[in-house]
């Protein structure tokens, strides 16, 4: 895509649909999607998020093949997408089956899926990494400087959606985590004619001395009307 004006108007469409987005599944299908009709020489695309404890997983794929890639990343503990989370912010490979770096996950990407050429980009914010953009192609040194940087702004917009939406439903796990907590505290305050203070005492011991979650507490109360495992609150 020669015509900057094009690039940016485009750039704008990618943004407007991932601030549309309710989620942030839908926050990567939509960037996914614009990455095949916006970067040069992508074929195909997905995203690696990186979740809790360094456990990391394909979401969005476009295609089976870039699971079935991904996947082998993850089995081998090798590839572009995990040293685009680790080691550097864009990695770029014009033949996978040839690159050194990956002795074993290159050829057999080449082989399986007739991969060739390879894009990652890191999505973070802030200092916190939340994945990497994958891109894909089955054409030798698809991707040059000028797909590079146009991936890197969409992923700088992807990265920005992410937080935004993390937010938003870390801000809503808050909210009904309070909520069920305070249920449970009502509940027992009436059966134990406890003060509101109370209740939260008898929740955060049980949660401590068995532990369970605080709000694996409240949920056991507030669904069975009874503390874990029969318990008083005076246990």
């Amino acid at each position: 895509m020669d015509d900057i004006a094009e690039v940016i108007s485009s750039l704008e469409s990618a943004v407007r649909e991932m601030d549309e987005a309710l989620t942030s599944e839908q926050v990567l299908e939509v960037a996914v999607d614009w990455c095949q009709s916006l970067v040069p020489g992508c074929q195909m695309a997905g995203v690696t998020l990186r979740r809790r404890r360094g456990r990391v997983e394909s979401v969005a794929p476009s295609d089976a093949a870039v699971e079935r890639c991904d996947a082998l990343q993850y089995d081998l503990a090798e590839g572009p997408c995990l040293d685009a989370i680790t080691d550097e912010l864009a990695i770029r490979s014009g033949d996978v089956g040839t690159d050194e770096r990956w002795p074993q996950w290159g050829p057999r990407a080449a082989e399986a899926e007739g991969i060739a050429g390879m894009l990652s980009i890191r999505l973070f914010s802030g200092t916190k990494v939340h994945g990497a953009l994958n891109l894909y192609s089955r054409e030798v040194d698809a991707f040059d400087s000028e797909a590079t940087d146009v991936a890197r702004v969409l992923s700088t917009h992807v990265s920005v959606a992410l937080r935004a939406m993390q937010a938003d439903e870390d801000l809503r796990i808050a909210v009904d985590s309070r909520n069920l907590i305070g249920q449970a505290q009502g509940i027992l305050m009436e059966r134990f004619s406890l003060q509101s203070d109370g209740a939260f005492a008898v929740l955060s011991r049980i949660s401590q001395d068995r532990n369970l979650r605080l709000i694996d507490v409240a949920e056991h109360v507030v669904t069975r009307r009874t503390l874990p495992d029969g318990g008083g609150a005076h246990d």
